[in-house]
């Protein structure tokens, strides 16, 4: 190695000394060392600013300049810390300086080219996010709040509980700190809460429990009701009364000697639990004739529901082991989370033609949980409670939780991780999607999530919203994404909402195929089925004749080719493929044919087309938005063709120049 490597620099030497005083020449000697043609190939790329792009930005030291001149300071480091932008004048200001830094992945770019920018923005996030990041009001539950929540300046604890839930609690003490709230406004509330019911005074006591309901079923069904869903057959009850063995209650789906479907409900009267009720349910039941145990137990269920609720299926702690006429009692069944409700008790019962099972039941008893319950309970100075947030938006009228929409709670900041109670920099990104996916196993997709979280900027704490939807599976944050143009024109970088499209002349060949078809099927759309009312998608879907080349990928109208991918504005192709009795072309010469081709395809089928192809078009205020298309025309030889549109509108575009008629022969047209 090293004796080949002194010969080379021998020879390059020599090589030097042979050579001409100009100071490049040598290296047309040298193999790859070539002077290379200068790059002239202009571009368009696509790019989404990163979360270290955005921290890149505010902290770029032309940006920095900029922001303080217009003492905008914060505003440039919010864009860092935010990692999105204010607004779209803000984005296009800042974003430049990006772009031109030596580190950026485009940087060397040729003049001409084009970056299309993926950033995120602030305004173009859902109203309710906005509305929040505005500003929330935020209220901490004061002790005089407790005392009114539990109706006594004694008998309280400095905390929500069970018995005195938040929920029934936290509307009206928000309309009494807020009382001049508009519709609109959002408040956050930190509130105590105990998850123990605590007991005041006579703790321990004698006093005897209250029993609710107490049913043998000896004699009838007593004050229960009978609900029947789907009738077994012909029978036209599911439950009855049966006397023998000192009665009960009864369910069956066995009719006229063979199973059949059914589903019928046993219902207890509505009862008033007290606040402090800690109520058990106890009943005996038996079993016999149903497929197995498993089936019995989801055949043969209890349930409770609120007054005007929906059911909700009870665990009974002891079930049959077997099937046998034996009573088996139920052991407590605790309603404790119904203090202060009124409720009914249903026993539901189910079969199926397969197989239809026996229940009997009796000995149904709801009372106080007396002094078990009492037991259970904590005086009120032992009640532990733990801190928690509670997000309400005030609709004008009451306070009420918002549609999906979270808050953390301090609890998930520790669970974060997040010792100072809130989150920085991109931690929202981070961590937001992990607490969403263990929070919402099951959510479904596109399903959205607002959460609301405590957000530290480097000098302050507030509030802060994101929304985050459902995407494949995956939670992903919706900042509002945005896209704009710049361009490089002198070795500098500017916003510029104008395009330059270059078709190339090649078949199937990318963007000409899109944007010739885009073409073909306006022309199908707007001429062949104006011309031809009863003209027909060729195989139900690709553009049909006429004016439609039977590949159904160019068109005849204006000459557009995605096949070829050039426009044919020769005057022999328009006559030659024109529908059979079209007379369009009556009385014109092959010029004045051509003349027309190359109208249609500037004033109608390429504005068509780019319509359809840009529906996010807009004007900019104070700057005018060009579409250039570069294109090739055939005339019998390939021309290399240049056309331009104004955007006048969203989606709007106007005719403007095209190389064509560098004589004015376009001039008047729209």
């Amino acid at each position: 190695m090293k004796i080949s490597f002194k010969y080379t620099l021998l020879a390059a030497g020599c090589v030097m000394m042979l050579s001409s005083c100009d100071e490049n020449s040598w290296n047309d000697k040298l193999d790859g060392f070539e002077t290379p043609p200068p790059y002239t190939k202009v571009e368009t790329v696509n790019y989404t600013l990163t979360t270290a792009d955005y921290a890149t930005i505010a902290s770029n030291s032309t940006n920095k300049k900029l922001a303080e001149a217009a003492g905008e300071s914060e505003a440039l480091a919010a864009i860092g810390s935010n990692t999105s932008f204010a607004n779209e004048a803000q984005a296009r200001k800042y974003i430049p300086a990006l772009l031109s830094s030596s580190s950026f992945p485009y940087f060397a770019l040729n003049n001409g080219s084009s970056i299309k920018v993926t950033y995120d923005l602030d305004t173009n996030q859902p109203a309710e996010v906005l509305a929040i990041n505005k500003g929330v009001q935020s209220y901490t539950v004061s002790t005089t709040d407790y005392q009114e929540a539990w109706g006594s300046e004694e008998d309280f604890i400095k905390g929500f509980a069970p018995i005195t839930p938040a929920s029934a609690s936290l509307p009206g003490i928000l309309k009494t700190a807020f009382p001049d709230a508009e519709a609109g406004t959002y408040a956050v509330v930190t509130y105590q809460e105990a998850s123990t019911n605590p007991i005041f005074g006579n703790v321990g006591g004698n006093d005897a429990p209250q029993v609710y309901i107490e049913e043998a079923f000896s004699d009838g069904q007593g004050d229960f009701t009978t609900e029947n869903v789907l009738l077994p057959g012909s029978s036209t009850y599911v439950w009855s009364h049966d006397s023998r063995g000192g009665g009960y209650m009864k369910a069956s789906g066995y009719v006229g000697g063979a199973n059949q479907d059914c589903e019928g409900w046993l219902v207890s009267p509505e009862v008033t639990l007290s606040a402090n009720a800690n109520a058990v349910l106890t009943f005996d039941q038996a079993w016999n004739f149903f497929k197995d145990v498993a089936t019995a137990t989801n055949e043969a269920t209890v349930s409770v529901r609120e007054k005007g609720g929906k059911w909700v299926r009870l665990t009974v702690p002891e079930l049959p082991s077997k099937m046998s006429w034996d009573f088996i009692a139920s052991g407590d069944i605790d309603l404790s989370a119904y203090n202060g409700k009124t409720v009914q008790i249903g026993f539901c019962y189910k079969s199926t033609a397969e197989k239809a099972g026996t229940w009997e039941l009796r000995n149904v008893k709801l009372a106080d949980g007396g002094e078990k319950s009492r037991a259970s309970r904590a005086a009120a100075a032992e009640v532990p409670t733990v801190a928690k947030n509670a997000i309400y938006l005030y609709n004008g009228t009451a306070w009420a939780v918002p549609g999906s929409t979270v808050v953390l709670q301090p609890a998930d900041y520790t669970a974060m991780g997040q010792s100072y109670g809130n989150l920085s920099g991109s931690l929202p990104a981070e961590l937001l999607p992990k607490y969403l996916a263990a929070n919402y196993p099951y959510a479904s997709e596109e399903a959205a999530q607002i959460v609301v979280y405590k957000y530290y900027n480097g000098s302050t704490t507030a509030f802060h919203a994101d929304q985050f939807t459902m995407t494949n599976g995956v939670w992903v944050e919706n900042r509002g994404a945005f896209v704009d143009q710049f361009t490089k024109m002198s070795g500098t970088w500017t916003y510029n909402p104008s395009v330059v499209l270059t078709l190339p002349y090649a078949r199937n060949t990318e963007p000409s195929y899109s944007y010739y078809m885009a073409c073909v099927n306006w022309v199908f759309a707007n001429v062949t089925k104006k011309l031809y009312p009863d003209a027909e998608p060729a195989n139900g879907t690709q553009p049909g004749p006429p004016f439609i080349d039977y590949r159904n990928n160019a068109e005849f109208y204006s000459g557009a080719s995605a096949y070829y991918g050039n426009v044919d504005v020769r005057a022999v192709t328009a006559k030659n493929n024109a529908p059979e009795g079209y007379t369009g072309y009556d009385g014109l010469t092959d010029d004045e044919i051509m003349a027309l081709v190359k109208k249609r395809f500037c004033t109608e089928t390429m504005k068509g087309a780019l319509a359809i192809m840009h529906p996010e078009a807009a004007p900019v205020d104070g700057m005018e938005v060009t579409y250039t298309i570069n294109f090739t025309a055939y005339d019998g030889a390939a021309v290399e063709t240049t056309l331009v549109y104004v955007v006048t509108g969203p989606g709007q575009f106007t005719y403007r120049s095209c190389t064509w008629y560098e004589n004015g022969e376009d001039a008047g047209w729209e």
